[in-house]
């Protein structure tokens, strides 16, 4: 049985406001050297062979901004990780589509999400792609997207093939949305998405 929910949401981070973490450079060569790259493509689970992975804040020495560092941060544009004081929220019941992964944040234990499989929520009927030179565009792909609330089987965290890589959410009680809204959890930010 899903959870009841009235609105659908992406999850975006603000790289502009907020710092991303990324695997540190030694973590970078084991996987090269094992021919394990990390994969956070919803298709394969990674618990069985994760160890703990080692993180580090991706900084830009020629950006002067002052980037803050969020509770709830991106781990380059693969995924998010979630800092010890609201790793907790997440633990018990967040999603049984989610793999929670331990890293290393200088000595701290930041959970990082991988999202397992899709839901079939895009509806095309209702859906206008956005067409560049006779072909989809790669970059922003719909000009329109609405989704199927009843395709939506995981309404806390969630993806759909058809729309790539990203992430959605809902309002359902448990949701990424609901948890972040509640507590007041910076890093990420959510638009709403077209749902019947």
């Amino acid at each position: 049985m899903t959870s009841k929910f009235n609105k659908v949401f992406s999850v975006y981070l603000d790289p502009d406001e907020f710092m991303l973490l990324s695997e540190s450079a030694f973590e970078h060569v084991l996987q090269l050297t094992e021919n394990r790259l990390l994969s956070f493509n919803g298709n394969i689970s990674m618990k069985e062979f994760w160890g703990l992975l080692n993180v580090v804040w991706q900084v830009e020495p020629s950006n002067n901004q002052k980037l803050k560092e969020p509770d709830i941060a991106g781990l380059g544009a693969s995924t998010f990780v979630v800092s010890p004081m609201y790793s907790h929220l997440f633990l018990n019941d967040f999603g049984k589509n989610i793999e929670l992964l331990e890293c290393n944040n200088d000595g701290e234990k930041w959970l990082a999400f991988n999202v397992l499989g899709f839901d079939s929520a895009l509806n095309e009927d209702l859906s206008e792609r956005n067409m560049r030179n006779g072909r989809p565009d790669r970059i922003r792909k719909f000009k329109r997207m609405v989704f199927n609330k009843s395709g939506i089987t995981n309404p806390n965290l969630f993806r759909v093939r058809e729309t790539g890589l990203f992430y959605y959410t809902t309002d359902a009680e448990n949701s990424l949305y609901s948890i972040v809204t509640k507590n007041s959890i910076s890093g990420l930010f959510f638009k709403e998405v077209e749902c019947c």
